[in-house]
C-alpha cells in the first residue's frame, strides 16, 4: 500500500471546497435540523463541511478492510487508489442526485500549470 501523496491531499482539500461552492450555487444547502425550533434551515456548504458530512461517509465504508473493519477515517491512512475511488463513489452519487460535477484536481492544475 502506497499513502496519498501531498499533492493528492491537497486536491482533496480543493476539491471539497469546490463542490462546496457548486452545491452552494446550484441551491443544494445543507438542511440541519434544529431541535428546538422543530424546523430545517438552509446552511450553505463549506469545504469543511463537504469533508467531515460528505467525504467522510463515502470514505469510511468505502475503504473497511481486515486491518480497518470500521474504515478509514483520515486522509492520511488513504492509499493512493483508496482517494480515487472515494472521489467516483461521492462524484456519482451527487452528480446523480443533483446534477452537480467537479472534477478531482489534477497534478498539473494543482501546480497551476492549467
Amino acid at each position: 500500500m502506497t499513502q496519498r501523496t501531498d499533492q493528492q491531499n491537497k486536491a482533496i482539500h480543493v476539491f471539497c471546497k469546490e463542490l462546496a461552492e457548486a452545491l452552494n450555487d446550484a441551491g443544494f444547502e445543507m438542511k440541519a435540523f434544529f431541535e428546538a425550533a422543530s424546523s430545517k434551515a438552509d446552511i450553505p456548504w463549506t469545504q469543511e463541511s463537504v469533508k467531515e458530512i460528505l467525504r467522510k461517509s463515502v470514505q469510511k465504508p468505502a475503504t473497511i478492510s481486515e486491518d480497518f473493519p470500521e474504515g478509514k477515517k483520515s486522509t492520511t491512512q488513504l492509499d493512493k487508489m483508496e482517494v480515487d475511488r472515494v472521489y467516483s463513489i461521492l462524484d456519482r452519487h451527487i452528480s446523480s442526485n443533483t446534477g452537480v460535477h467537479v472534477e478531482f484536481p489534477s497534478e498539473e492544475r494543482m501546480r497551476g500549470d492549467v
